[in-house]
């Protein structure tokens, strides 16, 4: 039997913020537990968060009195300030397998930054749209976290 083909989502910011900012929030473990959430109600803990190329990571996600969701997974590169990736592990009780997230910044003209995340391993549409809904509400959490206010 073959494994069946998985899906991908991308999305692309441009932040007013150095790269070393926007880096800095994907890599800082108090500052991902603020702004990488799936809705800006729930709760997340970095129990494990060292970017580090083979290091491995914990993070449990909660929507206060709904659910919780304990994931782990592996860097599988790291290159500051310009590359972080990393893999979840598979989740069997939800139904999840192993996904990958990479994230590729750019510094722009003015001091700008821009963000390109591929989340990549995903075996349906719904995850897909489930997945993007995610990353969408997060990457807007992360502006208020990273812009450069004159």
């Amino acid at each position: 039997m073959t494994e069946p083909e998985r899906l991908s989502v991308t999305l692309t910011r441009d932040y007013d913020a150095p790269i070393d900012l926007v880096y800095a929030a994907w890599t800082d473990a108090e500052q991902v537990s603020r702004w990488m959430k799936c809705d800006a109600s729930a709760v997340l803990e970095c129990t494990s968060w060292k970017p580090e190329a083979g290091a491995t990571y914990a993070t449990t996600m909660e929507m206060p009195g709904q659910w919780k969701v304990e994931g782990t997974g592996r860097f599988t590169e790291v290159d500051p300030p310009h590359v972080l990736a990393y893999v979840s592990d598979a989740d069997e009780a939800m139904g999840m397998p192993a996904m990958e997230v990479r994230v590729v910044l750019e510094q722009l003209d003015g001091g700008r930054t821009r963000l390109t995340l591929t989340h990549s391993g995903m075996p349906n549409d719904e995850m897909c749209g489930i997945i993007q809904g995610g990353w969408t509400n997060g990457l807007e959490a992360l502006v208020a976290l990273v812009t450069v206010r004159s």
